[in-house]
């Protein structure tokens, strides 16, 4: 267990439901989803699917954009809003950790597609299909030149973000980190993910996915702050039917002891997230219970974020959180939240 406290000193979001933090979380708190697109599949059947429109980025970086995937604006706008919010960072002290799960797929889709049809793809696509080019565009978007690095996992890369953040401001190799987490959409993915009954289609069935991005500025602990407290380092579920044996040893490693007032599940509804939620109820029946991604959309890594933000807002006042997040490659982590010191 990671016992390495982070502040949280500034926040960014770009969502399906929005970019201001204050209308996206009016609307995770009425608990109302907006109505899901259908994304056509070629050959096969169409996804459901929260769409989030390109949003405005800084003029200094614009030009810099202007061949890429939606996945790098949508990284970009994130942390231009939490840096705007945090203020100025530390010259050559900010550290920058990006999680994605799927990076930037309709670029890659497209260079394949032209080496399949043509036998080479072409140069001005292939960039934009690593995995650490979104990384690339926020340091050179705001100047960072101190470590940047590029975590690719399921959900739980959110968790492996923050962890890294962690070890990086309290070895003292930066003085801040911004962790970012992004995601986008393409029918190649999205197809397979509903092949794998990890997302829904036609019928209504597995969890609505979505695109957007979220972004944390994190500093040393201060009793003035909302703090991530403790950083579960994970667990693998080896049996479906053991599920609910190792849901319930992350929360009691999580909450160690603690009784927290909200709990902000992973859970879309999935046949383990309703073995998640039936544990935590039972764990922490005082918790207030939330569901951003019921609300928002299944965008991965960055709906892990998102959960820590939903935290983050509620412990403007202080009290306490658990942050659960369930993989879909097997992984079980969660983060600890507590709030400042009134």
């Amino acid at each position: 267990m990671k016992d390495q406290p982070l502040s949280i000193l500034g926040v960014g979001c770009v969502t399906a439901l929005g970019r201001e933090w204050e209308t996206v979380w009016q609307k995770i708190c009425a608990g109302v989803p907006p109505e899901p697109e259908s994304l056509p599949c070629p050959g096969s059947l169409p996804v459901a699917v929260y769409k989030t429109a390109l949003p405005g980025v800084p003029d200094a970086i614009s030009a810099r954009l202007r061949r890429s995937g939606p996945i790098s604006y949508l990284a970009c706008a994130a942390a231009a809003d939490a840096v705007l919010q945090a203020g100025p960072l530390p010259c050559g002290r900010t550290a920058l950790v990006f999680a994605a799960s799927d990076g930037a797929v309709s670029y890659t889709r497209r260079f394949y597609e032209e080496v399949v049809g043509r036998g080479a793809g072409s140069p001005l696509l292939f960039p934009e299909t690593v995995y650490n080019a979104p990384a690339s565009h926020v340091a050179a978007m705001l100047g960072l030149d101190g470590t940047v690095l590029t975590l690719v996992n399921d959900a739980t890369a959110g968790m492996d973000a923050l962890s890294t953040a962690a070890d990086l401001i309290s070895s003292g190799d930066a003085d801040r980190c911004l962790v970012v987490a992004a995601e986008e959409l393409d029918w190649i993915s999205c197809d397979g993910y509903r092949r794998w009954k990890l997302a829904a289609s036609g019928s209504g069935d597995g969890a609505v996915l979505a695109e957007g991005a979220v972004a944390l500025v994190l500093g040393p602990p201060s009793a003035s702050c909302v703090q991530i407290s403790r950083i579960h380092p994970g667990r693998t579920l080896l049996r479906h039917r053991a599920a609910g044996q190792t849901i319930r040893q992350v929360l009691a490693e999580l909450a160690d002891g603690a009784t927290p007032d909200l709990a902000v599940l992973s859970s879309t509804g999935s046949r383990t997230g309703i073995v998640e939620e039936s544990l935590v109820r039972e764990c922490f029946p005082r918790a207030r219970l939330l569901f951003p991604k019921r609300v928002a959309g299944n965008a991965f890594a960055a709906s892990t974020l998102l959960q820590c933000l939903c935290a983050w807002q509620e412990l403007q006042c202080g009290g306490q959180a658990i942050v659960p997040v369930l993989g879909s490659s097997g992984q079980v982590g969660g983060a600890f939240l507590k709030g400042p010191e009134i």
